[in-house]
């Protein structure tokens, strides 16, 4: 085999490859439709919402990818993340989320607390793990961080996540909702934050952002 047919040949691969990773979003094989689509809470935007969960290894595979993405969004998109909550088990992961953006703390914290569960098995889950694991983090005034996650506010706001699971319909992590109607399924990440990227443009064009 002569170079230039090597040269060709490897451009071939090269060109399918790119078309199969660029490949056109299908329904019901890259999204669907909700059921009950749901109002917007982001007026004049296209509102993206990751629903996963700090118990999930893709929503942790994920992670990476979705925070570089989420740096490059344009002005008209809204995103933001909603820890789901299926069973009461899973109220203290949604409280510690809550307590996390109350205290402007997910910054900071998000990651690790996705480390420490994923990686190290602490069940953050529980007040009491939670309360000890808090007291290693450097710059953390866990009396307040702890006064906040007993509030009537994030009480407030698991059961919001609660209604919310069950509102959009939730059946499996991570889920991406565009414009409260379009909702990703199972994907790499490059290919699900593609489709997530074609459904903004999809909600755009449907004059969705309102």
């Amino acid at each position: 085999m002569n170079w230039n047919f090597k040269k060709a040949a490897l451009a071939a691969v090269m060109v399918a490859t790119a078309g199969l990773a660029q490949a056109a979003i299908v329904l019901n094989k890259d999204y669907t439709v909700l059921a009950n689509p749901q109002p917007s809470a982001a007026k004049g935007k296209v509102e993206v919402i990751e629903f996963f969960s700090y118990t999930c290894i893709h929503c942790y595979h994920l992670e990476p990818f979705l925070a570089s993405w989420e740096k490059r969004l344009p002005a008209d998109v809204s995103f933001r993340r909603e820890q789901i909550v299926w069973e009461k088990p899973m109220e203290g992961f949604a409280r510690l989320f809550a307590t996390l953006n109350t205290t402007g703390a997910q910054a900071t914290l998000h990651r690790p607390v996705f480390d420490a569960v994923m990686q190290q098995k602490i069940n953050l889950g529980d007040e009491k793990v939670l309360t000890g694991w808090l007291k290693g983090r450097q710059g953390i005034d866990v009396a307040r961080f702890m006064q906040v996650y007993q509030s009537f506010g994030t009480n407030a706001q698991v059961t919001r996540a609660t209604k919310m699971t069950r509102d959009y319909g939730i059946e499996g992590t991570p889920t991406i909702v565009v414009a409260g109607k379009y909702a990703t399924m199972a994907a790499a990440p490059e290919r699900l934050l593609q489709v997530v990227d074609e459904l903004i443009v999809k909600a755009r064009k449907e004059g969705l952002a309102k």
